[in-house]
């Protein structure tokens, strides 16, 4: 083989290493005390919503400001403040994901994806529903 070509199949090796080792660590959620430890580091958590707790937001005062409160899969609720938009129905979301760094006894989430229930879901409790109404 010539030269070239041989260096052209060790930089794609390369290139496809590192596409999978990133999105291998993509995939890995911590927790709230894990990003404690790595304050520097961005880390994903996924958790569920705690509704019981107040929701900050006043998109006229500041429309990137918006404050939840989450369960990690420890168990242990955080406050989050996350510099985007608070997104249409996010008090339906069973589960969110989000990106961000721990400070101090909140975390700032620089991006935050919740995970609603699925619309199949819902048509299928409405038909249940009325098939009980029905009954």
């Amino acid at each position: 083989m010539k030269p070239k070509v041989i260096v052209l199949l060790v930089l794609i090796g390369i290139a496809i290493a590192a596409i999978i080792s990133t999105t291998a660590e993509s995939g890995e959620s911590s927790t709230f005390s894990e990003a404690e430890k790595n304050t520097n580091e961005v880390v994903h958590i996924t958790g569920f919503l705690v509704k019981d707790k107040p929701f900050e937001y006043d998109p006229v005062k500041d429309p990137n400001y918006f404050v939840f409160y989450l369960k990690d899969k420890d168990g242990e609720i955080r406050k989050v403040i996350s510099t985007e938009p608070k997104q249409q129905d996010f008090e339906r979301a069973e589960t969110v994901n989000m990106y961000g760094r721990a400070d101090g006894d909140v975390f700032r989430a620089t991006k935050v994806i919740p995970k609603c229930p699925s619309k199949y879901k819902d048509e299928e409790i409405n038909r249940q529903a009325q098939a009980a109404k029905a009954s």
